[in-house]
């Protein structure tokens, strides 16, 4: 098995000191994954969303759900799948 990134270390411990409650590795991650989020966000927009809204949703989701993502795949992936689901139930 390859050994993670140093980009993928540096996430995984960036979440277990959101996890522990650290507020400032909470903003560090929403600055790391923004802009990410705000792609996929306007790629699948529904008209009547702000985009700002939806990502805001979307980042609300990824914090509720953080001990749901396994380290063993990159963090960027689930919160990508998050945020695609999110457009989804918006469009609906």
């Amino acid at each position: 098995m390859p050994e993670p990134s140093a980009s993928a270390t540096d996430l995984s411990g960036l979440v277990a000191r959101v996890v522990a409650g650290e507020e400032s590795a909470a903003r560090e991650l929403v600055e790391r994954l923004w802009p990410q989020v705000i792609r996929i966000v306007r790629r699948h927009l529904p008209r009547r969303s702000s985009e700002e809204d939806l990502s805001q949703e979307v980042f609300m989701k990824v914090f509720a759900r953080l001990d749901q993502w396994r380290a063993d795949q990159p963090l960027e992936h689930w919160v990508s799948r998050v945020a695609v689901n999110t457009c989804l139930d918006a469009m609906r």
